[in-house]
């Protein structure tokens, strides 16, 4: 198994990618903690898990709440002892003109994008730190690489998140740590329904939209990085084509 005896946070583990990669990795031996909003998903998901014989432990979380996020981390270290991955999945995404978006937009999408993953981060380095070795595995967009009209907001937050991990990859890895981003392309999440059901005009460049699951192998990939000599400080970009 490529994550045995592996402890891993996954956000946004109550559906859609955050779902696929919390059941991947209980299967590959981690065991995974999963953290979300919605008491009745994260209690879904980990009974999936334990039904398949993994390890979970599923800790409502509002990512926006420093606190709420200081809980999740407490709790794993005292169920598990340590804290190996953490994957920032969650995440928001408002649609619309940039100058119809409104202030609160602003705020609610930078406090989830940006800050629920600093507030993570911050929470869980210094655990890292002690550890000497940690995985960090950022959700990332290529909105954040190049930008589109009525997605203003979620373009900007995730540039900052691709910055954000380079930052940290950079501050981290004298540490043992490494940081990543993942960039999954469209993927058939509840997130993204307005789009992948044509109720935008949205196109992601002819490629096909996936499903949760065909992101599992990339975020195994990551997660099986070796900290000491891993790839660090990356954007590791998922294509598929319709098949020929």
């Amino acid at each position: 198994m490529q994550l045995q005896d592996k402890v891993a946070i996954i956000t946004g583990g109550g559906r859609g990618i955050g779902r696929a990669i919390a059941m991947a990795y209980a299967a590959e031996g981690a065991s995974v903690v999963i953290a979300a909003r919605s008491t009745s998903q994260l209690n879904e998901v980990a009974d999936e898990i334990t039904a398949q014989d993994g390890a979970v432990l599923a800790v409502p979380t509002d990512l926006q709440v420093r606190a709420d996020v200081e809980t999740l981390v407490q709790k794993t270290v005292e169920r598990f002892g340590k804290i190996d991955i953490l994957v920032n999945n969650a995440g928001i995404n408002p649609r619309g003109l940039f100058l119809d978006t409104t202030d609160a937009q602003w705020e609610q999408t930078w406090q989830t994008n940006v800050m629920g993953v600093v507030h993570c981060c911050r929470a869980v380095l210094p655990i890292m730190q002690r550890q000497g070795t940690g995985n960090i595995i950022n959700i990332g967009s290529g909105m954040g690489q190049v930008g589109h009209a009525n997605l203003s907001i979620y373009c900007a937050s995730k540039a900052a998140l691709h910055g954000l991990t380079q930052a940290i990859a950079e501050e981290m890895w004298q540490d043992g740590i490494i940081a990543n981003v993942l960039i999954p392309g469209p993927v058939k999440t509840e997130l993204s329904k307005a789009a992948w059901q044509g109720k935008t005009t949205f196109r992601a460049q002819n490629e096909p939209w996936k499903e949760p699951e065909q992101v599992v192998a990339s975020a195994l990939f990551l997660a099986a990085q070796p900290t000491d000599s891993g790839m660090t400080g990356q954007i590791l970009s998922i294509m598929r084509r319709n098949s020929p």
